[in-house]
C-alpha cells in the first residue's frame, strides 16, 4: 500500500507499506517525482529485485565526505597523503555547500560535470586557471568517497564514474633528460652547496630513482650495505592508490660509496635534512648549474630511462623502480634520440653483415 501526502514545506512524502518488507519512505520536491518513486519501488518489490535505498535518502554528500575523512583519510599511513587528501575534501565542503547538501540518492553525473567545468574556469593563486590534473584528482577522490559507501547505500551507479563524467585531459608526461655535461654541472653545484647533505641525496636520487620523500625517510636501519640493498618505506602504489608498500631497491657500487662516506646522525636518518631545506638548496644549485627546468623528481625519469637504454627488461626496471603497472613505467622511460639513432645504426650494420655472408 502506498500513500503520498503534501507536507508543510511544500515537499511531498511518499510511503510504501508491504508485508514482509520494512516501510519505505522518501520526500520529493514534486508530486510527480513522488509518484515515479512509488511506481519504481513497488515494481521492484513485486519482481523481488528491491534494494533498500532509504540510507541513500538520509545521507548527504557532506555526510559521506566526513565519514571518509574519519575512516579512510585519517588512517592513511603517509602523513603527506593524509594532509593532501584532507585539504582537498575540506576545500570541497567549504566551497560546494549546495552540492554537499544533496542526498546521495539525488546526486547525478550532470552535477559533477558542472562542478568540473566551473572548477576548470576558476583562476588559481598565480592568476592561471586551475590545472586539469588538479580537477582530475579531485573527481577521482570524490568517486572514492562515494564508492566507500555505495553498496551500503544501495546505489546502483556512482555518479562520478569516469564513464559518466569525463575527466579533463592531462598531459603530464615529462621528457626532460640532462646531457652528460648538464648532469655533471648539477652534481658539482650540489656538491659545493653550503648544505652538506644536498650533494649526496641528489646523487642517490640519480642512482636509485627514489622519490624525494622516500629518500628523506631513509634510515640506517633500512640499509644493508653488505647485501647491497635499501628499503624505501611507504612507497606510492599505482595499482592500489589507497595503500602504501615497502619497496626494496638494489644499490649500485656508486650508491654504496656515497652511503659509506656519510656521517651517522643521532636520529638514525641517512639524510637529516628537511623537505623545505632540500627544496631551497636544490633550487639554488640547479640555477647555478643552468638547468632550472630540471626538477628533483626528474632524477627518477633519468634513472628509469638509463636502465631501459642499457637493455634492461621491463620486469627488471619495474623491480628497480617499484612500478606495478607497465603503463606507469612508460611515462618515465624517455629515451634519448641519440641512443635510438645508435640502435638504428647497429641494426643497419647487422643487416649489412648478413648481406656479406
Amino acid at each position: 500500500m502506498a500513500t503520498i501526502s503534501k507536507r508543510a514545506n511544500d515537499q511531498w512524502q511518499a510511503k510504501i507499506r508491504r508485508k514482509g518488507w520494512p516501510q519505505q519512505s522518501a520526500t520529493f520536491p514534486t508530486k510527480r517525482k513522488a509518484h515515479d518513486w512509488v511506481h519504481r519501488i513497488e515494481s521492484e518489490l513485486s519482481s523481488g529485485h528491491f534494494v533498500d535505498r532509504s540510507a541513500a535518502h538520509r545521507t548527504s554528500l557532506k555526510d559521506l565526505i566526513e565519514l571518509y575523512l574519519r575512516e579512510v583519510t585519517d588512517k592513511r599511513a603517509g602523513e603527506q597523503s593524509r594532509i593532501a587528501e584532507r585539504s582537498r575534501l575540506e576545500r570541497f565542503m567549504r566551497e560546494e555547500k549546495d552540492l554537499c547538501a544533496y542526498a546521495a540518492i539525488n546526486l547525478t553525473p550532470e552535477q559533477f560535470e558542472d562542478y568540473r567545468d566551473r572548477r576548470l574556469a576558476e583562476p588559481s593563486g598565480n592568476g592561471k586557471s586551475i590545472a586539469p590534473g588538479t580537477v582530475r584528482r579531485e573527481l577521482t577522490l570524490l568517486k572514492r568517497v562515494i564508492d566507500y559507501r555505495k553498496r551500503r547505500l544501495g546505489l546502483t551507479i556512482n555518479p562520478v564514474n569516469t564513464e559518466d563524467v569525463a575527466r579533463p585531459v592531462v598531459n603530464d608526461e615529462r621528457d626532460v633528460r640532462l646531457t652528460k655535461d648538464e648532469k655533471q654541472r648539477l652534481l658539482d653545484a650540489c656538491g659545493s652547496a653550503r648544505n652538506i647533505w644536498l650533494g649526496p641525496i641528489v646523487e642517490m636520487a640519480f642512482e636509485t630513482g627514489g622519490r624525494r620523500g622516500n629518500l628523506l625517510g631513509l634510515t640506517w636501519d633500512d640499509l644493508d650495505l653488505k647485501e647491497r640493498y635499501a628499503i624505501f618505506r611507504d612507497v606510492k602504489n599505482s595499482r592500489n592508490p589507497d595503500k602504501v608498500i615497502d619497496h626494496t631497491v638494489a644499490l649500485s657500487p656508486r650508491a654504496i660509496e656515497i652511503l659509506m662516506a656519510l656521517p651517522r646522525s643521532l636520529d638514525r636518518s641517512v639524510f637529516p635534512i628537511s623537505a623545505n631545506a632540500l627544496r631551497l638548496a636544490f633550487n639554488r644549485a640547479r640555477k647555478i648549474a643552468g638547468v632550472e627546468h630540471f626538477r628533483f623528481h626528474d632524477t627518477r625519469h633519468e634513472r628509469v630511462s638509463s636502465l631501459v637504454e642499457a637493455g634492461w627488461s621491463d620486469t627488471a626496471v619495474m623491480a628497480m623502480s617499484g612500478h606495478k603497472d607497465p603503463k606507469s613505467l612508460k611515462r618515465y622511460a624517455n629515451l634519448r634520440t641519440d641512443h635510438l639513432a645508435d640502435e638504428l645504426a647497429k641494426l643497419e650494420q647487422a643487416g649489412k653483415g648478413k648481406g656479406q655472408t
